[in-house]
């Protein structure tokens, strides 16, 4: 009698146990993102069941990444995939588009700031940018002539993060009071971290700088930093022997305080252009390894975005500001 009493007992409490699970999966979601920028970016609206995946890992280079079977088995099990879209994840584009998936594509949003590719080697002021008075590009339909580091952009990020909550809100309507309250909380410390970051920068505007390669036009124009020139137009490929004159004879005039690498790159051909010349060398990462490799057990693959852009301004301040005695 008793042991008929256990069994009936275990089953039920397995039973019971099952609709608990079922019920809890019901109410969370798997959210995938092409890079980690937009996982640090929408990580406080998902709840503690959520699951977030990112499919490029830290330190890998977007540019040339291909996705692997576990990669499309990542994005068929999601129930909602977000992504840049153009050059930066053209890679998971089509693979989404062709599973049907509810995704948010931030290129596509309404109202972004967008800014025209600028040309490699030095740039003059305003030379290389078609914007309208509001700093909106004059490219909204086509994206291949347009700066597609859109998530360097505080207020752009602002306009994604709300995007975002309105999917979640959809998928989880249960949950929607809950999802804007978070989404309310996340948008006020955004806007807290920016107000610190432009006191913070507001020193250095007028120091001028090279960097790697054109991918934080974003960062610049919003906190009105000094960039004037990139090394490299293509990441992946070496700069040309005329390039490195002109990018040598600037610093040598002093026109240039500091040139910053990033640490996806090898810094070989950073090397030919600065080589015996008295130049600061700063890092800067527009996936945000670079924090993860300030952390002593990174148990993620992303920062929370607010950490991503106070390491990027606090790079930009110690390479360029005022150093005493000098």
């Amino acid at each position: 009698m008793l042991r008929t009493w256990l069994i009936c007992v275990l089953a039920l409490g397995g039973l019971f146990g099952g609709l608990l699970s079922s019920a809890s999966s019901a109410f969370a979601v798997t959210v995938t993102v092409s890079i980690p920028p937009l996982a640090g970016m929408v990580a406080p609206l998902l709840g503690k069941d959520d699951q977030l995946n990112v499919l490029l890992k830290p330190g890998v280079s977007p540019h040339g990444f291909q996705l692997r079977p576990s990669h499309l088995r990542t994005l068929q099990n999601s129930d909602l995939v977000l992504f840049v879209g153009g050059g930066v994840d053209a890679w998971i584009e089509k693979p989404v588009e062709s599973m049907t998936k509810p995704h948010v594509k931030m290129m596509a949003l309404p109202d972004l700031t967008r800014l025209s590719v600028r040309e490699g080697g030095l740039w003059t002021k305003n030379a290389d940018r078609d914007t309208h008075g509001d700093g909106h590009s004059h490219d909204h339909d086509g994206y291949s002539e347009t700066d597609n580091h859109i998530w360097l952009s505080l207020p752009n990020v602002i306009l994604m993060v709300q995007a975002v909550s309105k999917q979640l809100q959809s998928l989880l309507p249960e949950q929607a009071h809950v999802i804007q309250r978070r989404e309310q909380r996340w948008l006020s410390t955004l806007r807290a971290t920016d107000q610190q970051l432009m006191q913070l920068l507001a020193p250095v505007k007028g120091q001028p700088f090279l960097v790697l390669h054109d991918a934080f036009q974003y960062f610049e124009d919003h906190y009105q930093l000094k960039g004037v020139g990139t090394i490299r137009l293509n990441p992946e490929l070496p700069p040309s022997l005329k390039r490195i004159h002109q990018l040598r004879e600037q610093i040598k005039a002093g026109k240039v305080r500091c040139v910053f690498k990033e640490p996806q790159f090898s810094e070989k051909r950073l090397q030919a252009v600065i080589s015996g010349l008295p130049i600061r060398v700063g890092s800067l990462d527009p996936m945000g390894q670079f924090v993860l490799q300030r952390t002593p057990q990174p148990i993620t693959d992303y920062v929370l975005y607010d950490a991503f852009l106070k390491q990027m301004a606090n790079a930009f301040v110690e390479c360029l500001a005022e150093r005493k005695g000098k």
